[in-house]
């Protein structure tokens, strides 16, 4: 239901208030006002004004002691970043420069954004945007509006899923015409669209909309490549059905970790019950940002979906009709670092991303040989993955159940669980690394035992590291031991 009577929180109402002062004839327009109507809450604010934004922009910032940017000097846009009651608030102020107040709504993507407030508390909605909202349609403000820009289809995609809208009539075939054009779209604004659509809590669903509406053609062919990739059992999907599976899984598992789902089903309650030890821990760990707006859970969803990208290339059927997927990891990390460099992503986000993608059989195949796994083995999972261990090993969750469907037995799930809860041990174990510092450096060998810089420095320091990190090496009197016996074992 709507709420026509809406009552802004007491700093919103503060920014509007000295708004109007500096500028009596501000309009409120876009999301902000889509978002008071439907009670959500409002991190963003876009105002037009009949002066010089960048002026009143700037009287803002002061007045309020925020920060100010001049977004756009040519079209006297400006930004205001106020952080209040531990939000951070941004107030965009824009110039109604050779239009009017209609023409300007008329221009917006859709009409549920097409809304503004004015001076005296009303609405002002030519487009007949409340009456979308009312019944839960998206509508294009003009049969161009996708056209002109084509990331707007990302953005239909989005608001669909988030606002639990359905397309008006039409729209599907618009999105379908405009799809294509997303190509000549800066790389971007593609992915800051892509990466709004992956936050949604249910990403793998609107991915399948992109699918049918021609988007992933441009933004996402390693995916559509896996479309009739036929899988050898557990797998019960094709290889593009599975990539949707995996990631729905893992936005379960993060929103779960984040306190934004409860369980739905046995399983559910289960994984919750098994991991609730380790939650606090998860949910640091996967709130920490690769960039300055992109935490960890958000490209953990990404590399769900890009972990098996290789498979298009690497599958091959064997005489007895067996399929096999021989290296495919290593061909989906170079894929996938191939996609974040195309999108000039940062080099923590290709990093993590890679490390995963790599990596992610390795979880797999400790699980698949059916035995706990050892100290060893987790000591070389976080020393060759590093900060992206963690996440491979949440990674295995979200693959061994979006491999199964709704085939999974409890007692499996709960030998899953069992095998997951090891490799997140060191997670736990914040007094431990899990890759401990050699208790001798590399200068140490050489003056100790009188050996030249090379290589095998290197293989002798990662050694000392491994038995120390399972508890064979615990002083630096057993480290020289330890590297005399190694040493004397060569000759």
């Amino acid at each position: 239901m709507l709420n026509r009577c809406f009552r802004p929180a007491p700093y919103l109402l503060t920014i509007h208030q000295r708004l109007l002062d500096f500028s009596p004839e501000a309009v409120l327009v876009g999301g902000a006002v889509r978002d008071l109507l439907l009670n959500r809450s409002i991190r963003d604010l876009d105002y037009v004004v009949t002066g010089n934004g960048l002026t009143i922009g700037r009287k803002l910032a002061d007045a309020l002691g925020a920060a100010y940017y001049p977004l756009d000097k040519a079209r006297k846009v400006a930004r205001v970043v106020w952080n209040q009651e531990g939000k951070t608030l941004v107030v965009d102020i824009s110039s109604l420069i050779g239009m009017t107040l209609e023409e300007d709504i008329r221009r917006r993507d859709f009409t549920i954004n097409a809304i503004g407030i004015l001076p005296d508390g009303g609405l002002f909605d030519p487009q007949d945007g409340v009456g979308d909202l009312d019944h839960r349609l998206l509508r294009p403000c003009s049969p161009d509006s996708m056209l002109t820009d084509p990331v707007r289809t990302l953005r239909a995609v989005r608001f669909l899923s988030a606002y639990a809208l359905e397309p008006s009539p039409g729209l599907d075939a618009l999105a379908w015409y405009a799809a294509p054009r997303l190509a000549s779209v800066s790389p971007e604004r593609q992915r800051d669209e892509l990466m709004k659509v992956m936050a949604l809590s249910e990403p793998h669903l609107a991915v399948d909309r992109m699918t049918d509406w021609r988007i992933s053609d441009v933004i996402l062919p390693e995916l559509l490549a896996l479309q009739d990739v036929m899988q050898p059992q557990p797998h019960r999907f094709d290889g593009y059905l599975h990539s949707l599976q995996v990631l729905g899984q893992a936005a379960w598992l993060d929103q779960w970790v984040r306190d934004h789902v409860e369980a739905r089903n046995e399983l559910e309650r289960m994984i919750q019950q098994r991991l609730k030890t380790l939650r606090p821990a998860l949910l640091s760990y996967l709130q920490e940002p690769l960039s300055a707006q992109r935490p960890r859970w958000l490209w953990l969803r990404f590399a769900a979906l890009a972990h098996d990208w290789g498979k298009a290339s690497a599958f091959r059927e064997d005489e007895t009709g067996t399929i096999h997927f021989y290296g495919h990891e290593k061909i989906s990390g170079q894929l996938a670092t191939n996609w974040l460099e195309r999108y000039h992503c940062a080099k923590s986000e290709i990093s993590f991303v890679r490390s995963i993608c790599e990596g992610h059989m390795r979880p797999m195949n400790l699980f698949i040989e059916g035995k706990k796994p050892s100290k060893r083995a987790i000591f070389r999972l976080y020393r060759d993955l590093g900060q992206a261990a963690p996440a491979s090993a949440l990674l295995f969750l979200a693959d061994f159940l979006g491999a199964r469907g709704k085939d999974v037995s409890l007692d499996e799930l709960d030998r899953a669980l069992e095998h997951l809860l090891a490799l997140l041990k060191p997670l736990l174990e914040s007094d431990t690394a899990p890759v401990p510092q050699p208790l001798l450096s590399g200068k140490d060998l050489m003056a100790l035992f009188e050996l030249p810089p090379g290589p095998r420095i290197g293989v002798l320091r990662n050694a000392l590291q491994e038995a120390q990190a399972v508890g064979e090496v615990r002083t630096r009197e057993q480290a020289i031991g330890f590297i005399t016996t190694l040493l004397s074992d060569e000759f």
